[in-house]
């Protein structure tokens, strides 16, 4: 008879592995819940007997076996009849949805049968080595998953280092700055940044799966994170701690506190954790940021030719004064507010504390302590060297006499020495002693009929700026910034203007109009008048309100720019005299819109304006006189004299006037426009700027997320393993590989429930330590495979 090897008679059914005894097979029958018999193979994880005796049986497959047959049936005739007696006092176990056994498979001999057997048990045969089909027996290495392991680190750092990028690039700056605008350089496509973490987002969990699934696969052979059974193996091969209905469910049955609830073990616990984390941010990337309009500026400058409105040095002093003074207080009068033309930007020091949104038109501020310059006009942010105006200004509320600097130097009764006694005419104004040679200036409300027939009200303006440059002389000389002799005072030279207003109100004795209650008006006297003030000589009855302002100004060259909005370098300038007299300064030009007066004599003998300037100072700041009815008809009155905050806004808004008239004409849409050479102008473009949700928080998360993928690829995914995923045919093999643990009678019902999955053991490792040639499957002594050792 022919022998044989081992080789040769190698079957790969998981259920009949090769005999190293001799060359009988043996297999070992067990009746299945359908009533057809189960066969295992006597070196297979576990074996069953009856009656401690080994049953053995011939199964031909292949047909030149044949000559075999009388060899193997004398051998199995003597162990039939040893057990004969025990078989006939079992009883006939079949199905009870069965009434016979389903006939054998193809390429079984027949075997007697099999209508019962005794209680099974677990035992381990000696000398048998479990074997993988189409291993060979000298078996094989674990392998390594080199690609995955690298791809788990690489993406998940990846995401995060470019969402870095993105936060770094634009989202840390806060709302309007001027660092969130397009340059040359990375993620310069705003739209592609903004819309790439939509698209991420959606693919990113699915990314983190991956990443996950090959650390869980190694992870599950260390004896520190094993499952302790193997129902928390096949949780785990479901991937639900990454999978919000896992997350749910667990947390329902821990509230529940139901006694079927087991935990699902360390691995599961954390992975969901960091999942949970990934699972909130990424969602939240899209949120974090949001397009808007802005402008791209170059980083390498090119010069080119630019067209701008605004007066240069060549037209800053070429207009009459007079005019340019005349138009600006019709302008202020009328209760406009001041607007620079076009982009409406001016231009701050490095570091001043002064608010500016570059990337939004810009009002002037109400404190300008520090200074601010305003240049030319384009419809873009300018960089490069251009000419403009610097000015500073500031105006406070005066609470105290003690707090003026000219105006406690006043004369109380105007007993004034020539020339500006009552001997030369009426005067509206004197100079006070001393080397400043300050000035204070009158005006007195004359009517009580008009826009203003309830309220009396006088004022002093004074201003330490001189009687020499508030005055205007017949010729050009020391006129605003056209200096022939000295240099006009430049930007650090401080001009106070100081203003007294006295004013009562009363009730009107007749109203002679239909319809008016009397009761439906509460007129209001002076709230916070200054004490000191009360009861003058010149103003009986009276109660004052104080304001002082701080300005200077100057006309020269810096060097701009409009993405920061911050200029340097500034080089103050003389401009080009003019016959007749030009514009006049910052400083000077507003007590001569306070006063209603273009020219202001040397004399002081100022033009009698009635009332203008007192109604001018309510309607600059758009105060309303009263109506009575529902016609709408008016009534000639005031609910409310002027309070210092109304004097002072009064007063800014003048100034703001005045700038903006020396500079632009007071137009916010000039007709003309010129080329400004030598400088840059950006272009209107996209920008990305912060969304509703702080991106801090967004950062943070994504970056606990994506250190724990990369922490746990780094810790386990380059290690040898059995397989490179935890998954559903994994789990089968290790199903299949125990078939008298996972009876299927035991496994009724969700998984969660079946009791026999707790008694499995859930680590995979070494079944075979001391063998040479080891083989993976489910261990109870939670035996590590070795990374050094072969398997079949």
């Amino acid at each position: 008879m022919e022998h044989r090897s081992e080789d040769d008679i190698y079957s790969p059914s998981v259920y009949s592995q090769p005999s190293r005894v001799g060359t009988v097979r043996t297999v070992y029958s067990q009746p299945s819940r359908t009533g057809t018999e189960r066969t295992m193979s006597a070196y297979s994880i576990d074996t069953v007997s009856s009656l401690d005796t080994i049953i053995p049986t011939r199964t031909s497959t292949h047909p030149q076996e044949a000559d075999e047959d009388e060899y193997d049936l004398a051998n199995e005739k003597a162990a039939y009849k040893i057990q004969e007696s025990a078989r006939n006092s079992q009883m006939t176990m079949q199905t009870p949805l069965l009434e016979q056994a389903a006939p054998m498979a193809e390429g079984f001999a027949p075997l007697h049968p099999v209508t019962s057997f005794a209680p099974y048990q677990r035992t381990e045969t000696q000398g048998s080595r479990r074997k993988t089909a189409d291993v060979p027996d000298f078996g094989l290495p674990l392998p390594r998953f080199i690609i995955r392991g690298i791809l788990s680190i690489t993406v998940p750092l990846a995401l995060i280092v470019y969402y870095f990028l993105t936060y770094w690039r634009w989202l840390r700056f806060p709302q309007g700055s001027p660092e969130t605008w397009r340059r040359t350089g990375y993620l310069d496509n705003v739209n592609l940044v903004n819309y790439s973490w939509f698209v991420i987002a959606t693919f990113a969990l699915n990314l983190g799966t991956y990443a996950t699934a090959g650390s869980v696969a190694a992870m599950v052979m260390r004896k520190r994170w094993a499952p302790k059974n193997f129902r928390r193996l096949l949780i785990l091969a479901e991937n639900t701690f990454q999978d919000p209905a896992g997350w749910l469910s667990a947390i329902i049955k821990l509230i529940r506190k139901r006694k079927f609830y087991k935990r699902n073990g360390a691995i599961w616990d954390i992975l969901a954790f960091f999942s949970i984390i990934g699972f909130a941010a990424w969602p939240l990337t899209g949120l974090t940021m949001q397009t808007t309009d802005g402008f791209s500026i170059s980083r390498k400058l090119k010069e080119g030719t630019t067209l701008v409105v605004g007066r240069n040095f060549t037209s800053i002093n070429a207009r009459d004064g007079a005019l340019a003074t005349s138009r600006a207080t019709d302008f202020w009068s009328s209760g406009f507010s001041a607007e620079m033309p076009s982009r409406r930007q001016f231009y701050i020091t490095p570091g001043s504390s002064i608010q500016l949104n570059v990337s939004q038109p810009n009002d002037l501020p109400d404190d300008a302590s520090e200074s601010i310059f305003l240049g030319p006009q384009a419809t873009g942010p300018i960089i490069g060297e251009v000419f403009g105006l610097a000015i500073r200004y500031n105006c406070t509320i005066i609470n105290s006499a003690s707090q003026f600097i000219i105006l406690n130097r006043r004369n109380r009764t105007l007993d004034l020495p020539p020339p500006f006694d009552a001997r030369n005419g009426p005067t509206s104004g004197y100079q006070l002693p001393g080397i400043d040679k300050a000035v204070i200036l009158l005006r007195n409300k004359t009517s009580n009929t008009g826009f203003i027939s309830n309220v009396n009200a006088s004022l002093e303006l004074g201003s330490n700026i001189g009687a020499y440059n508030i005055t205007d002389p017949s010729d050009s000389e020391s006129i605003g910034y056209a200096s022939i002799f000295t240099d006009y005072p430049g930007i650090n030279r401080v001009v106070t203007l100081e203003a007294a207003l006295w004013q009562s109100i009363e009730p009107i004795s007749s109203y002679d109009l239909i319809g008016v209650n009397r009761d439906n008006f509460n007129f209001e006297d002076v709230r916070d008048d200054i004490p000191e003030l009360r009861d003058q000589p010149l103003y009986p009855g009276q109660k004052a309100v104080g304001v002082q302002c701080q300005a200077s100004s100057a006309i020269g060259t810096a060097i701009v720019n409009g993405v920061t909005g911050e200029y340097t370098n500034f080089t103050q300038v003389n401009a080009n005299p003019r016959n007749g007299g030009g514009i006049k300064r910052f400083e000077t030009g507003i007590p001569h819109m306070i006063l209603q007066t273009p020219v202001i004599p040397i004399g002081f003998q100022l033009s009698q304006t009635g009332d203008q300037w007192f109604t001018s100072l309510y309607s600059a700041i758009e105060k309303s006189s009263l109506t009575t009815n529902a016609f709408g008809d008016f009534l000639d009155a005031q609910p409310s004299v002027l309070q210092a905050e109304d004097l002072r806004e009064a007063l800014l808004r003048a100034h703001k006037t005045w700038a903006v008239q020396i500079m632009y004409d007071g137009l916010t849409e000039p007709t003309y426009q010129w080329k400004l050479a030598n400088v840059t102008l950006g272009y209107q473009a996209m920008t990305l700027t912060r969304g509703v949700v702080p991106p801090e928080i967004v950062l943070a998360m994504l970056t606990v997320w994506a250190l724990s993928m990369v922490v746990l690829a780094a810790a386990y995914q380059f290690r040898r393993r059995w397989t490179e995923t935890l998954d559903g045919y994994t789990i089968f093999r290790f199903g299949v590989d125990r078939p008298e643990d996972l009876v299927p009678e035991l496994l009724a019902g969700e998984f969660d429930n079946a009791a026999i999955l707790e008694k499995v053991p859930g680590m995979v490792g070494d079944l075979e330590r001391d063998k040479e040639v080891g083989y993976i499957g489910l261990v109870r002594e939670r035996v590590e495979a070795r990374w050094d050792k072969r398997y079949g």
